[in-house]
């Protein structure tokens, strides 16, 4: 193909002009052309001219009484045709014979039945959708259309041997022609076209048309309907001769209802016309068609192919949809996916009364991996988590990689306890079995030891309603606090549930020395309030007691809640449920209170929650360090209270 290829490379527009063997119009053609451009022409002019062809005078006017123009009586002579069919519809007649005359000689050497049975079809259709518009001369249209293709011949005419593997690469598809030309050749049958009609001085709408036959965006004027009847003519053509008219049908559906109202059915109609039509024309212009398929079988075909690109397209966008909500490297959903989740999530669980939590998995050191063994080392510590954490989750919920090394998953129905549960599954998951990652670039030979930790937060009925921001913004905090508190553990937002107060009440059985079934009924939910500003702990207190069943014994001195809770392990006492505390207050310090109840058995199952208008990170970590389940900031509760209160009692709930 290298050296027919070079050969196309000689074909320019000056060569094809310059050359000998450049089609010309008939001396009677160009005379019509000439005199037809004058308004005030005499038509009886114009019937002698044509008289004096007697060849083109019997060819005109066998055309004109056949039943292509069904006239109600025979035409007897030229200048009576003109009068009854109309001096444009005669002229189209003279062209169209003219235009047959240009291939007489190219014959020999040529097989132009394709070439005619496409320029025919595309004429005959081109005129039936010039009618169907009411377009005032639908002959000019289909004269305009015999013409479109006048550079193919000029092209094939001047250099055939070189054209000629052009043509044989189209494999028959019009459309593809000139794409071909235009990307390996100087020229294309457009320019062509339009410089030859120019140099015949044919009118401007057959020049414009040629123009723009193969643009379907035609632009806006006086030559616009008429362009548009040659671009559908052109489809309906290529849909009839062409093998595989790909995505014809479609571009012919979509631009005859834009353009013509026309429908599927009224395309089945117009096939049918159009064949029979251009039948009697190629008898009439001595040219031979061929087989062309029926309508109904067209129809099928091209429905046939529709369907097929219709599936093809629905399996593509299914593709890319999936591509674009997926984590390329892990093969789980992505953030963008998870972003289109949680939302829908919360507003379930909140609508039904049921519950939803969210859990993020932190890989603990994930920079360590990457800068000791390298990032394909790294990638498959990421693949083998993301496998891990989905086969443990199973269908309760949906693992997404979040970013970098954390996932999230979302698990409709589960409260925090639940969702805690399933983050203490995931850990062990990861933890319990090293990563075996032989074969990976730069992995040790040892299977590599690796943990994450897990950050749990969750709404369940009676919990104040969140936004899905704020829930994942809790999720991460938990997972913030699971790293501070030494990795490789599993933290929840807020308070630990239930079991908590299990525990305790479990403690509280063994030192009264009765089984779990003999204590006493559980009662209200005690909380211990530790804050020595009047006005902050009467605000607190206040909001806690909003919640039902809910008691605050309120201490403003760290002395007096030691004493109290002493008091609480005399017989008949009972451990309050949550400790809340201010850092700074008289007696022992906050600080203080925590090592104090964390040394002391009886104590260790009491949630606290430390509060303070300023905390220097020294201290924080040392609450965390000390077992301390939040830390908030006064500034940050002080702005939703009572929400705050609402929150921390709910979670105190067990776990369903």
């Amino acid at each position: 193909m290298s050296s027919e290829l070079e050969k196309t490379q000689e074909i320019s527009l000056e060569r094809i002009l310059a050359h000998g063997s450049v089609p010309t119009l008939p001396v009677v053609a160009m005379r019509l052309l000439e005199m037809t451009s004058n308004p005030d022409v005499a038509l009886s002019d114009i019937a002698v001219l044509i008289q004096n062809d007697p060849g083109l005078a019997t060819k005109v006017l066998k055309t004109v009484n056949s039943s292509f123009y069904g006239l109600p009586k025979p035409c007897p002579s030229i200048e009576r045709a003109i009068a009854m069919l109309g001096l444009k519809a005669v002229k189209s007649l003279v062209l169209g014979f003219s235009m047959v005359g240009l291939t007489r000689e190219m014959e020999e050497e040529i097989d132009l039945q394709a070439f005619w049975k496409h320029t025919i079809v595309a004429a005959v259709g081109a005129r039936q959708f010039a009618q169907i518009s009411k377009y005032p001369e639908p002959d000019e249209v289909f004269s305009a259309a015999l013409f479109q293709d006048i550079g193919v011949l000029a092209m094939l005419a001047t250099h055939t041997k070189s054209y000629t593997p052009v043509i044989r690469e189209s494999q028959g598809s019009h459309a593809r022609l000139l794409e071909i030309e235009r990307e390996k050749l100087q020229v294309d049958h457009v320019e062509v076209g339009v410089s030859l009609a120019e140099k015949w001085k044919m009118p401007e709408l057959i020049i414009s048309g040629i123009s723009h036959h193969h643009d379907m965006s035609p632009p806006e004027g006086p030559n616009q309907l008429l362009i548009r009847c040659l671009v559908v003519g052109e489809k309906l053509a290529s849909l009839i001769t062409e093998d595989d008219p790909g995505d014809v049908m479609q571009q012919l559906y979509d631009l005859t209802n834009a353009w013509f109202e026309q429908g599927p059915q009224d395309i089945a109609d117009i096939i049918v016309k159009v064949n029979e039509s251009s039948r009697q024309v190629a008898k009439l212009l001595d040219q031979q068609l061929g087989e062309i398929p029926s309508a109904q079988d067209l129809i099928s075909r091209a429905n046939e192919r529709l369907f097929e690109a219709q599936l093809e397209t629905q399996r593509e966008v299914e593709q890319a949809q999936h591509d674009a909500l997926t984590d390329g490297l892990t093969g789980v959903p992505n953030r963008k996916h998870f972003d289109t989740l949680i939302g829908p999530a919360l507003a379930e669980a909140i609508e039904t009364d049921s519950s939803v939590a969210v859990l993020f998995s932190d890989a603990d050191k994930f920079k360590f991996v990457n800068d000791t063994y390298g990032h394909p080392c790294g990638d498959a510590v990421l693949v083998e988590l993301a496998r891990r954490i989905s086969e443990t989750v199973g269908d309760r919920g949906t693992v997404c990689r979040y970013g970098g090394e954390e996932f999230v998953i979302i698990l409709p129905g589960m409260n925090v306890q639940q969702g805690t549960d399933i983050g203490e599954e995931i850990r062990q998951a990861v933890a319990n079995t090293p990563f075996d990652l032989q074969g990976v670039p730069g992995a040790p030979d040892d299977p590599l030891p690796r943990t994450v930790s897990v950050g749990v937060a969750a709404w369940s009925p009676g919990y104040t309603n969140l936004t899905p921001e704020q829930l994942v913004q809790r999720a991460d905090k938990a997972v913030y606090t699971a790293k501070e508190s030494g990795r490789n553990n599993v933290k929840c937002w807020g308070i630990d549930t239930g079991r908590r107060r299990a525990d305790q009440r479990a403690d509280e059985a063994a030192q009264l020395g009765v089984t779990l079934d003999a204590m006493p009924p559980d009662g209200n939910t005690k909380v211990l309030l530790i804050e020595d500003d009047p006005l902050a702990a009467r605000l607190i207190q206040s909001m806690l007691e909003q919640n039902r069943g809910v008691s605050v014994e309120l201490k403003s001195d760290g002395k007096e809640a030691v004493e109290y809770l002493r008091d609480c392990q005399s017989p008949g006492g009972r451990n309050p449920d949550l400790i809340i505390s201010d850092m700074n207050i008289p007696g022992y310090n906050g600080l203080q209170i925590i090592k104090a109840l964390r040394s002391n058995i009886r104590f260790q199952s009491i949630p606290i929650v430390v509060i303070s208008a300023s905390l220097e990170e020294a201290q924080r970590q040392a609450c965390i360090d000390s077992g301390v389940e939040q830390i908030y900031d006064k500034i940050t509760v002080s702005q939703d209270l009572k929400a705050w209160c609402a929150d921390l009692i709910n979670s105190l709930s067990p776990a369903a």
